[in-house]
């Protein structure tokens, strides 16, 4: 894998007016955390033979995809404020790329009707389940049903597992699907596609803001090139 380093003093940072240096950090930090959430969320769904470990898998991705929700809504809240809300909306959206263009559409169009993403940031991500809710759930499930903890002998090795499996069916429950394994799908599915869209818009955003200033300080402008060897399960990618 290729990755090209590039490298500007704050001085030739600074050459982006003020607008443009906050919202280049924004969307970037953005990017950052989208990405790391997205690959955390791909890693968590791998599976086992072990029921205790697939639990922890599980656990894990629920624990992941709310986060990443929460993220994806004050990402969209960031454009709204820093961009749309700006003079750089009308000033920058005609030079992005097609690409980029087409990404932003796609995002307007998912936040401009009705999406999962609200409803499950408002209840779930960054707020805890009302004990309504909490209750209501509760009711459902038969008597007969098993309600599994994992205790580990060391804290952070442990699983309340029948609180994610209550506060994940609450949460799929705000999906419009046949069956939880169909709402699960459909929120990890959207998850995916609009992380990748934002984070690839980020990217368009941010080199569309830097060549717009480039060449009062492009002469001077560093960029490395490095070969990332990473090594996953014994081979080298």
């Amino acid at each position: 894998m290729i990755i090209h380093k590039l490298v500007l003093s704050k001085t030739q940072f600074d050459l982006l007016p003020e607008k443009e240096r906050i919202l280049f950090v924004q969307i970037g930090h953005l990017a950052n955390e989208l990405t790391v959430l997205t690959k955390l969320l791909i890693f968590a769904h791998t599976d086992s033979n072990l029921e205790v470990v697939r639990r922890a898998y599980t656990m894990q991705a629920s624990v992941i995809a709310r986060i990443c929700i929460g993220k994806l809504f004050e990402g969209w809240r960031l454009l709204e404020n820093s961009l749309f809300a700006t003079s750089l909306s009308k000033k920058y959206e005609g030079k992005l790329p097609k690409v980029g263009a087409e990404i932003l559409e796609n995002l307007k169009k998912y936040f401009g009707k009705k999406n999962l993403i609200p409803e499950i940031r408002n209840k779930f991500s960054f707020h805890n389940p009302s004990s309504e809710i909490i209750n209501n759930l509760l009711f459902s499930i038969p008597k007969e049903a098993e309600l599994h903890l994992y205790l580990g002998t060391q804290h952070a090795n442990s699983n309340y597992y029948l609180s994610e499996e209550i506060i994940s069916r609450a949460m799929l429950n705000c999906v419009q699907s046949d069956n939880l394994q169909q709402a699960m799908d459909k929120v990890y599915k959207e998850l995916l596609q609009v992380s990748g869209w934002f984070v690839e818009f980020c990217g368009h955003c941010m080199a569309t803001l830097a060549e717009e200033h480039s060449g009062r300080c492009k002469k001077d402008l560093r960029i490395e090139k490095i070969d990332v060897r990473w090594r996953t399960g014994g081979s080298c990618a």
